[in-house]
């Protein structure tokens, strides 16, 4: 049975503020949790419910080595940031990625507000192997549930995160993606060490980082549209940079 104090604990993850006390997250999802396992992340505790039981009993052993609860349907709604939960949340420890690899490319965000996006350009970065993400002041944290639900798993996958001055990029070639940009395709040798910049989709990127850019890259349009989605936009950069 779990506690008032721990379902007020977890309540409180919801918020920025108690997640930099605690130092902790909330990961919902078994995609989340399998990869947060499978990767030794630091599990606090897991609560689920009896219908994520029935549905998932090959996942029990897995979750026998962490801390557990079996509460019920109307106490996840309470503990859960989603509109429908999934059926299973885990309290993690904040990840501690300690510095970046100044050898190895990187993605850059500047301002990246919406949770979706993040979470969508963290699991893209995985998949194509770049694995250091640089924020800019203003972006959107990386351990809030929407983002951490929308990754899907990826900051279990990541080498290094963290807030950076764009200034401290000094030795990368900076490619900045921006729709009045050169094609990616003249990109011609592509450098050998490289940091992707990705604006917001609202604002795109700041007037004094463009500014500062060794290149200006864009995605050639073959048909019709305004724009293109931030993480599908990176995906697509990436799939020509990493090649």
């Amino acid at each position: 049975m779990i506690s008032k104090n721990q379902l007020k604990h977890i309540r409180s993850l919801h918020q920025k503020k108690f997640r930099d006390q605690h130092q902790q997250f909330i990961l919902e999802g078994i995609r989340s949790l399998s990869s947060a396992m499978d990767a030794n992340g630091e599990i606090e505790q897991i609560v689920f419910t009896s219908s994520f039981a029935q549905k998932h009993a090959e996942i029990l052993d897995k979750m026998g080595a962490y801390p557990q609860n079996l509460i019920s349907e109307n106490e996840l709604k309470q503990l859960s940031p989603s509109t429908s939960p999934s059926g299973v949340l885990a309290v993690c420890n904040q990840i501690d990625f300690g510095l970046i690899n100044p050898t190895k490319n990187v993605i850059y965000l500047d301002q990246v507000s919406d949770p979706g996006n993040m979470g969508t350009i963290l699991r893209t970065a995985v998949w194509f192997g770049v694995n250091q993400i640089a924020l800019s002041p203003g972006c959107i944290d990386l351990f809030n549930p929407k983002v951490v639900r929308s990754a899907m798993g990826a900051h279990f996958n990541l080498l290094w995160v963290g807030e950076l001055s764009f200034d401290a990029l000094e030795g990368y070639s900076c490619l900045g993606a921006d729709h009045r940009g050169e094609s990616l395709h003249n990109l011609n040798p592509i450098p050998e060490k490289w940091a992707l910049i990705m604006g917001s989709e609202a604002h795109g990127l700041s007037p004094e980082i463009r500014n500062a850019l060794d290149h200006t890259i864009a995605i050639p349009k073959i048909g019709t549209g305004e724009s293109l989605n931030v993480g599908v936009a990176t995906g697509i950069l990436l799939h020509t940079l990493t090649q």
